[in-house]
């Protein structure tokens, strides 16, 4: 099923934002699985949304939506440039540590390298490298997004310390330093963490 199940309904106040995203929806390749991903991972959200995370997957099962429908976050963007919705963005997930509350989480799918060249466990997990299609895509998610409302994006590593490659350099550089860039996005600033998250390291911008 192909569409956008986008509405924040009483989390955010975007007034007509679910139709308009509708209207835009034919810019990106939208599934929806959010009636096939666990229910028992989504929470009440208690805090207004004004995030968005960006994230890696550490691994690839291929192009088909319903291999990722178990993966932790909103929307998964596959390497073909699909974005599929798995979660209402009413739900609170917990997929971003002390972010949880008030964001967005994206996973992009693949096991990316570090600002060093490495991959994690490559042997197991493979060395992948984002695609045109998915920097693209996310880059109109996240312009759906920010038009939305939504003001920041942070990479996972800002809010947890094992998640120093979260989501690695080239996804932070060809979409959240982009969308700080054009979108007028922030990132919290040079030196903004949380918890024991780690600030974007110069490499990455």
């Amino acid at each position: 099923m192909l569409g956008i199940v986008v509405s924040l309904g009483p989390v955010v106040a975007f007034g007509a934002f679910a139709a308009w995203a509708d209207a835009r929806s034919r810019k990106l390749k939208l599934v929806d699985l959010t009636d096939v991903a666990p229910v028992s991972k989504r929470h009440a959200r208690k805090k207004p949304v004004d995030a968005v995370v960006l994230h890696q997957t550490g691994f690839s099962r291929g192009t088909d939506p319903s291999r990722y429908h178990n993966v932790t976050a909103h929307f998964v963007v596959l390497e073909d440039g699909a974005v599929v919705q798995l979660h209402p963005l009413t739900a609170r997930l917990s997929a971003s540590d002390g972010f949880n509350s008030r964001s967005v989480s994206i996973e992009f799918v693949g096991n990316f390298r570090s600002s060093r060249g490495q991959w994690w466990q490559p042997e197991k997990y493979g060395r992948n490298t984002p695609t045109a299609e998915q920097i693209q895509a996310g880059r109109r998610l996240l312009r759906l997004l920010r038009d939305g409302g939504l003001g920041y994006v942070f990479a996972h590593r800002q809010s947890s310390s094992s998640r120093g490659n979260d989501p690695g350099p080239e996804i932070w550089q060809g979409v959240g330093q982009w969308a700080v860039s054009s979108l007028g996005m922030s990132d919290g600033g040079a030196g903004f963490a949380i918890g024991d998250g780690a600030p974007l390291p110069d490499v990455w911008r």
